[in-house]
C-alpha cells in the first residue's frame, strides 16, 4: 500500500508540472519588432478577488541607444511633441523640466495621455487574477506610456534596452461588518436580533493608487428589509449626495457609484464609510440565516473587476412547547405565554416581536390534539421564562420554567430550542355537606351497645355459678 501511495504521489507531481500555468495574453500590433522588452510586475491580487485586466503599450518617442545614453526623436507622422517636452527642427525632443528632473508631473503625464492615440499602440496585454507579471518582448527602442482598466497610468519609460517597472494602481479593499444588534460577534460578521428590530451595517471601502470607477453593490437576502437610508461619511463627515449616485442595478439592494472628480480628490489610503441599515422581516435561524453581501467593482467601465465578495449574517431563536400529561399521552388545552428578563411578556403581530406589561395582552400559544404547541419565534438572545396561562380541565398548573438563549452560538442545539411540559391529574380534595360525624356517632353506638351486652353477658355468668 505505501509503495502503491508513493507511485500515485509522482504520478500526480508529474501531472501537475505538465499542466502549463496561466499566462497573461499578448496581442502585438503587426510590425513592431526590436530588440527591447518591458516587464510588468502585477499588484498583489487578494483572495476570491476578480482581477481581468487589460495593459496597452503606446510608443510615445522613439529611441536611439549608446551605451548608457539614450536620445528621443518623434515618431514618423508627428510634427509636435505634448505640452511639457519641446522638440528641434530635427525632431529630436527633450523634457522642458530640464534634464535633472527624474519625475514627471501630473501636467506632464495628462499631456502624454492626450497626445498618443491608438496609432500609437504597440501591444495589449490581458491579465487574470493569478498572473503576477507580464513580459513584452521584440519591441523597438522608445519612450513608452502604458495604460491599466484598474487605473489610468501604470508608468512611463524608456527602453533601453529593456524596461522592469511595476504597477502601483491597487486594489481596493472592501469590509464589511454587523454594527448594530443585541448581540455582535467580535469581527461583525454574525449577530442575534429579534424579528422586528433594526439591523446596522457599516462598510469601509479603502482607496487606493490608481482609483477608478469604484461602484459599491450590496444585496439582502428574505428576511431583511432595507430602510432606505444609506449615507456615505470620510471620518465622522457625511459626504454630500452629489459626490456619488444611487440606483440598483439587477439583483442588487443598493448600488452607489462614486464620482471619479471626487474620488481623485481623495488620498491613497483615505476610508470611504458606508452605512445603512435593515429591519428583520422573517425567522432567521441556524439553517437560513438572513444574509447581507457587499462588494466593490472599479477600474475601466469594460472591465469586470470586483473585490471579495463580504457576507453578514443575521439570526434569531424559536422555541418549541410540547404538551403532555402524567402518563406520557398528548395533552390539548394547555395554553402558554412567555416573558422576558424584565417581567414583560411576548407579542408577535404581523411578524413583530414586542413586550407587554399584562400576561393578558401577551401572545397565548394553546396545545392541539397531538401536545403541539405552536413555536414562540424570532427571539433574541437572553433568559426567558415559560407560563403556563391555561390549564387544561382535571390538571394541576405546571411549574414555570426557564431557558436561555446564548449569544454568540448559532447551533440548532441553541436556536432551536424544545421543551415537554408535564400537567398532572389533580387530586380530590376535602369536601364539606357529606357525611360529616354520622359515622363517628354510628361507630360509638355500636360500641356502647357492645358493651351492654358485654356487661349483662358477665353478671347472668355470676349468678348461675
Amino acid at each position: 500500500m505505501k509503495k502503491a501511495f508513493a507511485i500515485l504521489m509522482s504520478l500526480v507531481l508529474m501531472l501537475s508540472l505538465a499542466v502549463p500555468a496561466m499566462a497573461a495574453e499578448t496581442t502585438k500590433v503587426a510590425g513592431v519588432t526590436g530588440s527591447a522588452s518591458i516587464t510588468v510586475n502585477l499588484p498583489e491580487v487578494p483572495e476570491n478577488a476578480t482581477a481581468d485586466n487589460t495593459y496597452k503599450i503606446y510608443k510615445v518617442f522613439d529611441a536611439t541607444t549608446s551605451g548608457d545614453n539614450i536620445s528621443y526623436k518623434l515618431v514618423s507622422g508627428k510634427t509636435t511633441a505634448p505640452a511639457g517636452f519641446s522638440v528641434d527642427t530635427a525632431g529630436n525632443v527633450t523634457y522642458a523640466g530640464g534634464a535633472e528632473v527624474k519625475e514627471l508631473t501630473a501636467a506632464d503625464i495628462s499631456a502624454i495621455a492626450g497626445y498618443v492615440t491608438e496609432g500609437d499602440l504597440v501591444a495589449t496585454v490581458t491579465t487574470t487574477a493569478t498572473d503576477k507579471s507580464f513580459t513584452v518582448d521584440g519591441l523597438p527602442y522608445g519612450y513608452y506610456y502604458i495604460t491599466t482598466t484598474t487605473g489610468s497610468v501604470v508608468t512611463i519609460n524608456s527602453t533601453k534596452p529593456d524596461a522592469i517597472v511595476s504597477d502601483k494602481n491597487e486594489i481596493p479593499t472592501l469590509d464589511k461588518k454587523i454594527t448594530g444588534a443585541s448581540s455582535v460577534d467580535q469581527d461583525g460578521k454574525k449577530a442575534l436580533a429579534q424579528v422586528g428590530t433594526s439591523v446596522e451595517y457599516t462598510v469601509t471601502i479603502e482607496v487606493k493608487k490608481g482609483a477608478i470607477n469604484y461602484e459599491f453593490h450590496d444585496k439582502m437576502s428574505a428576511g431583511l428589509l432595507y430602510k432606505n437610508d444609506v449615507k456615505v461619511f470620510i471620518g465622522e463627515t457625511e459626504v454630500s449626495s452629489d459626490k456619488y449616485t444611487k440606483n440598483t442595478a439587477t439583483g442588487d439592494t443598493i448600488t452607489i457609484q462614486f464620482k471619479n472628480e471626487w474620488i481623485k480628490t481623495l488620498a491613497v489610503g483615505t476610508d470611504i464609510v458606508v452605512k445603512y441599515s435593515a429591519t428583520i422581516t422573517s425567522d432567521a435561524l441556524h439553517t437560513d440565516p438572513a444574509k447581507n453581501t457587499a462588494w466593490l467593482e472599479y477600474g475601466d467601465t469594460n472591465s469586470t473587476n470586483k473585490t471579495p465578495v463580504k457576507e453578514t449574517e443575521v439570526y434569531n431563536a424559536k422555541f418549541t412547547v410540547t404538551k403532555k400529561d402524567g402518563d406520557g399521552k398528548s395533552l390539548a388545552g394547555a395554553g402558554f405565554v412567555i416573558k422576558n428578563s424584565v417581567g414583560k411578556y411576548y407579542k408577535l403581530t404581523d411578524n413583530v416581536v414586542t413586550w407587554v406589561d399584562s400576561i393578558d395582552a401577551a401572545t397565548e400559544y394553546i396545545s392541539d390534539a397531538t401536545g403541539a404547541v405552536p413555536a414562540f419565534t424570532g427571539l433574541a438572545n437572553g433568559t426567558y421564562t415559560l407560563v403556563e396561562k391555561t390549564v387544561p380541565a382535571g390538571y394541576n398548573k405546571a411549574d414555570d420554567s426557564t431557558f436561555t438563549i446564548a449569544e454568540h452560538d448559532y447551533t440548532a442545539d441553541n436556536l432551536q430550542q424544545a421543551t415537554d411540559v408535564v400537567n398532572n391529574a389533580g387530586s380530590i380534595l376535602p369536601e364539606t355537606g357529606g357525611m360529616g360525624t354520622t359515622i363517628f356517632y354510628a361507630v360509638g353506638g355500636v360500641m356502647v351497645a357492645a358493651a351492654v351486652v358485654l356487661l349483662i353477658t358477665k353478671k347472668r355468668m355470676s349468678a348461675e355459678g
